[in-house]
């Protein structure tokens, strides 16, 4: 029997505004509270909104800050660091507030939908700071070749792509397609900072056998163990800072283009 029924993804997609009473509601923060165990048993550095009751959104970090048909749970990196890394942007905090947006952060996201389940890695535009660590990073060859062999250890139900929105596009690349000769080097020559989303992850349609009752846990602990690989390469921390790289491919470009 699978975890989240059709009925499930046809709830979600018809009644958003009072989701929360809901029992597939409930449904997805059960499987949070596990997955969060799991997630700390692997040391995995991932944790859902500080709010407990902003755990599980109607705003998938995909799109806008509009609801949308979808209810979507983020993981991403610890309050204190996320707060650090908002100060950065030059974003201000005010006290006693949280200023936690997901969306201004890699995330790791699983996200129901009348037509779908995904699990996926999402930086959105809104998380520039990372953006820019990420594309100074791989600029570097000995970067680029530990992304390619990062992600030639993924299968090929994985989707990447640059798109932005909750629905999988048509503009996605499946991981051996991204992987063929320089397939790789030419999408993220690309990839525009602070305007194009990231995108990796696996969709599946409702009631897929991975996503029974009795394996859905085992299913997304391993699916989010596998992004994570790549999500902790491209985090910004003070130990993985590569801004100072951006600053000077700015000024190259600058200089070839005067």
């Amino acid at each position: 029997m699978s975890y989240f029924t059709f009925e499930d993804h046809n709830l979600v997609g018809a009644d958003t505004g009072s989701i929360t009473r809901t029992d597939v509601y409930q449904k997805f923060l059960n499987l949070h509270d596990n997955l969060r165990d799991k997630l700390r048993c692997q040391d995995y550095d991932l944790h859902g909104h500080p709010q407990k009751a902003r755990a599980l959104s109607t705003v998938s970090t995909t799109a806008t800050a509009e609801p949308n048909q979808t209810l979507s749970l983020a993981y991403f990196r610890p309050y204190e660091q996320a707060r650090m890394v908002e100060s950065q942007m030059g974003l201000e905090i005010n006290p006693g507030e949280t200023g936690i947006e997901p969306q201004r952060h890699p995330v790791i996201e699983l996200r129901l939908a009348p037509d779908y389940f995904a699990i996926e890695l999402v930086v959105s535009p809104n998380a520039w700071w990372d953006q820019i660590n990420f594309i100074s990073k791989i600029d570097l060859q000995r970067h680029r070749e530990t992304l390619r062999r990062t992600l030639y250890r993924l299968d090929a139900d994985y989707r990447f792509g640059f798109w932005g929105g909750e629905n999988l596009s048509d503009m996605h690349l499946t991981i051996w397609q991204l992987l063929h000769g320089r397939v790789l080097d030419e999408w993220m020559d690309t990839f525009a900072d602070s305007q194009d989303w990231l995108r990796l992850g696996v969709w599946y349609e409702p009631e897929s056998p991975q996503l029974s009752a009795d394996y859905i846990i085992h299913e997304a602990a391993t699916r989010i163990g596998e992004l994570y690989k790549l999500y902790d390469f491209m985090l910004w921390t003070s130990n993985n800072d590569y801004h100072q790289f951006y600053q000077k491919r700015d000024k190259y470009a600058r200089r070839m283009y005067a």
